[in-house]
């Protein structure tokens, strides 16, 4: 399983992405191998697919269930729309299902 966190240079919200996407791995009893991918010009997030920052995938897969919602792609930060809100980084319970959902049965 590959864990990808592709985030900007200064993003208020990497870090704290970083330690749910960790933490997460951690109590599931999975390495927390978590791949960085710093994104710095549009040409690179429009190759990358970027939606803004942070984005987690899994197996190259987005943990938003909505991301094909809006198909946008660019240097910038990034929001996720929960439960009637908007917020910084992705759910935790989003990213757990990506997991779950990229291991053998």
């Amino acid at each position: 399983m590959k864990v990808e966190l592709l985030y900007i240079a200064g993003c208020p919200n990497h870090q704290p992405a970083l330690k749910i996407v960790e933490d997460m791995l951690r109590e599931q009893g999975l390495p927390p191998d978590v791949t960085q991918i710093e994104v710095s010009s549009a040409a690179q997030a429009a190759a990358l697919s970027f939606f803004g920052s942070p984005t987690v995938r899994v197996d190259g897969k987005d943990v938003d269930p909505n991301v094909n919602l809006f198909p946008a792609y660019g240097v910038s930060c990034r929001a996720y729309f929960v439960d009637g809100r908007l917020e910084g980084v992705p759910p935790r319970e989003w990213i757990l299902k990506a997991v779950r959902s990229s291991q053998p049965q």
